[in-house]
């Protein structure tokens, strides 16, 4: 099953802070946009991993108004 959720990227100094709004639990970063997005599907993997209920994804244009200074992506994962 493919699992899709909005994560706000953030260029901070010299990494890109990667969190994501509708899981609280799972931040992280990355040197390059590259790496930013891969450690992003990693931690949503583990972050919900062994849950039964997922929370429901917000949609990416609302995230884009309420973080007009990052960059609004949406990341999938196979669950």
């Amino acid at each position: 099953m493919k699992i899709l959720y909005p994560a706000a990227f953030e260029k901070d100094g010299g990494y890109i802070l990667v969190q994501f709004p509708d899981i609280p639990e799972a931040m992280t970063q990355g040197a390059t946009a590259q790496e930013a997005h891969a450690k992003a599907k990693e931690v949503l993997g583990l972050a919900l991993d062994g849950k039964q209920d997922f929370p429901e994804a917000t949609a990416v244009d609302v995230l884009e108004r309420k973080y007009p200074d990052k960059t609004v992506t949406l990341i999938e994962i196979d669950f």
